[in-house]
């Protein structure tokens, strides 16, 4: 299978909360994360189409600071460990905190 990833994916974990446009909240955890997108951890049951829109608010705390930060993205893939999302847009405090971890 290609690789269709555009940006290396990191093993980081953080605290992940999806609201869909519908309103619903889906809970999770980050397993993985780049500048374009994360796989998130969550309940198996969660089953959302190709294409779903989404804002992803991601916890980022880091040496004792509390971070949090919004994303406006859009589901990828869904199986029974979690939901592959793309970024659409990205803001300057997830690309400073993805960007220092490149470094």
């Amino acid at each position: 299978m290609k690789n269709r990833r555009d940006y290396e994916r990191l093993l980081i974990r953080k605290f992940a909360l999806l609201k869909l446009a519908n309103g619903e909240i889906i809970e999770g955890q980050t397993r993985d994360m780049s500048v374009g997108g994360a796989f998130i951890e969550c309940e198996p049951d969660v089953d959302l189409s190709e294409g779903t829109e989404c804002t992803i608010r991601l916890m980022l705390d880091e040496e004792g600071r509390e971070l949090t930060t919004e994303i406006y993205g859009t589901i990828t893939h869904s199986d029974s460990e979690g939901l592959g999302c793309h970024f659409l847009k990205v803001n300057a405090i997830y690309y400073q905190f993805i960007g220092a971890l490149y470094d």
